[in-house]
């Protein structure tokens, strides 16, 4: 009896100490949440849950204008300017999606010519497309390079100082016209003038606008090396022999009495027409003769 009362007296201490040791030291768990919010908030900044590709938005011109004066931060914004019926920009546009899956830390913006007006290019500094252009607020940078993704990854690094989340290949079809083909492809297939014209009629009048400039820029060079040719070719003839026969050629002329050919062929002719008008009254004659002699042979 005494042995069950001891252990029931030392149990009864030890939950009175551990309850008391408990009120006097409380666990501050929202200090543990906002430590746990921030720490979530930082990886998800650097590593987004998703590595989804995320195209990128269109807007327009207005558009454009309101999320470049609501910026604020340090936060990135790229900017894409392209036109649909643009061959370059239809290639550019699968590598900017992908851009945009790389770097997710990044707003990626697209912008198509018909949907702004010509000031907005003129406000940014865009006088060709495709550009790309990278903003902040301090920085405010286009991009003048080749438009492979190599380059356009390493201009993302040299601006922003981000290092790319992933890594798409440029093969895979991860944007709007990823298909489309260029003209060398088209060559390649066999695909006729006609065919081209019909897919991408700006493609072919861009070409023939090239080869006219080309055209026009040879042709004076090519006509003044062909004046500068025939004036040094004229200049080294010896005019003095075109001047020997052509005097040797009227002394001949003068040597020969043109007069007296003249009488003589028509002398020749006059005789060939005389004896050929005698052998006629001579053939006449005779059938004549023949004729009478048939006559008198029949009346008899």
């Amino acid at each position: 009896m005494d042995s069950r009362v001891s252990i029931l007296f030392v149990c009864a201490i030890a939950v009175s100490c551990f309850t008391s040791g408990s009120a006097s030291s409380p666990v501050d768990f929202s200090v543990c949440n906002y430590e746990f919010e921030l720490f979530r908030f930082d990886l998800e900044a650097k590593c987004p849950p998703s590595l989804y590709p995320t195209p990128p938005i269109e807007v327009d011109g207005d558009s454009l204008d309101r999320l470049m004066a609501s910026q604020h931060g340090n936060a990135y914004m790229s900017v894409l300017f392209y036109a649909s019926w643009c061959p370059f920009s239809r290639a550019v546009r699968p590598k900017f999606d992908m851009l945009s899956s790389m770097f997710p830390q990044i707003q990626h913006l697209a912008v198509e010519h018909s949907q702004a007006l010509p000031s907005v290019f003129s406000r940014y500094g865009i006088h060709s497309l495709p550009s790309i252009l990278m903003v902040n607020q301090t920085l405010n940078a286009r991009y003048h390079g080749r438009k492979d993704l190599i380059s356009l990854i390493e201009f993302y690094e040299e601006a922003t100082g981000l290092q790319p989340v992933q890594y798409v290949a440029e093969g895979e079809p991860t944007g709007l016209n990823a298909g489309d083909g260029n003209l060398i492809t088209w060559l390649r297939k066999g695909t006729s003038i006609r065919e081209i014209f019909k897919q991408d009629p700006f493609l072919v009048l861009s070409l023939l606008f090239i080869c006219l400039q080309m055209a026009i820029l040879v042709f004076p060079i090519a006509e003044s090396r062909m004046r500068a040719l025939w004036a040094s070719y004229v200049a080294n003839l010896n005019l003095g022999r075109f001047g020997e026969i052509s005097q040797l050629f009227n002394r001949g002329i003068h040597m020969v009495d043109v007069r007296r050919l003249w009488l003589k062929l028509s002398l020749v002719k006059t005789r060939n027409f005389h004896e050929r008008a005698k052998n006629a009254q001579a053939w006449a004659s005779s059938l004549a003769s023949v004729s009478l002699g048939q006559t008198s042979s029949d009346q008899s």
